[in-house]
């Protein structure tokens, strides 16, 4: 027992004075990023659904093959299909460029830039709440304004939020000559990168448009096989699974051409976390 609280009090001794010197340097507590945005993962009602045209498909057909082919195709098809993904970018920027705005006009009323940052955090736009109000939590958090840009560019993850992000650490480092007038240039740039990706989208609309004519004829080929059993009778042989396995992998890579055409290419990152050169 002498030793137990012995090796206790030892502990206290220790323990103590580390205590006391983090107590006193005051790191700065890191707060959770928000998540980026990931493409949706498999749910629920994804699952449900393959698992249903699978089923349907087994119970119509007696095709193993065909049935895996259609639970894939009803799970990504629609995805490929829509330009879901693309409007969300476009709407991240749109919101990038209305929160610059806001920051150039509050500096415009002599406000400082950290104040500045923590001010938009009050009613951000909706794309980019989480991660403007975690930049302005880390500022709260005393994090150096520095570091602190960098982790909203990380959360952000695009090559536009790593611009305006690198400009306002530039202005830190510059006490803020002139961050009004260059913000306000960044706003103009943006606004003519949304209006240029929304143009490009309305011409690669036409691929997607094609994508879906191709499928609305597979689809009408394949009703048109099922109600005429003795043509796809050969599909139901071993030799003929493997045919159709050979289809559907050539009808697949064909649909994954088309959407990335569809699709445009993400821009290269140059601002990095810990501000080492890359």
């Amino acid at each position: 027992m002498n030793g137990l609280l012995a090796a206790l009090a030892g502990a206290a001794l220790v323990a103590g004075p580390l205590l006391a010197v983090a107590a006193a340097r005051r790191v700065p507590v890191r707060l959770p990023r928000p998540p980026r945005w990931r493409p949706p993962r498999m749910t629920l009602a994804p699952t449900m659904t393959a698992l249903t045209v699978f089923v349907v498909t087994w119970w119509a057909t007696s095709w193993p093959v065909a049935a895996a082919g259609a639970a894939a195709g009803a799970v990504a098809l629609p995805r490929m299909l829509s330009n879901r993904d693309t409007m969300r970018r476009i709407e991240r920027l749109e919101a990038l460029e209305g929160w610059t705005r806001h920051l150039a006009d509050v500096l415009g009323g002599s406000a400082g830039i950290e104040e500045a940052l923590r001010s938009g955090a009050d009613n951000p736009p909706a794309p980019i709440a989480a991660e403007v109000r975690a930049l302005a939590r880390r500022l709260a958090f005393r994090t150096p304004t520095e570091q602190a840009l960098r982790a909203f560019a990380d959360d952000l993850d695009d090559p536009t939020g790593d611009m305006i992000a690198a400009a306002l650490i530039l202005a830190c480092r510059a006490r803020g000559k002139g961050l009004r007038e260059v913000l306000q240039g960044l706003a103009r740039t943006v606004a003519k990168d949304v209006a240029a990706r929304r143009e490009i989208d309305g011409e690669r609309a036409t691929h997607r448009t094609t994508a879906r004519w191709v499928v609305g004829a597979l689809l009408g080929y394949t009703g048109f096989a099922l109600l005429n059993t003795t043509y796809v009778a050969p599909l139901g042989t071993a030799g003929g699974q493997m045919v159709l396995a050979a289809v559907i992998a050539l009808y697949a890579g064909a649909f994954t051409w088309l959407y990335r055409l569809a699709r445009p290419p993400k821009g290269l990152r140059f601002l990095n976390s810990a501000g080492e050169r890359t």
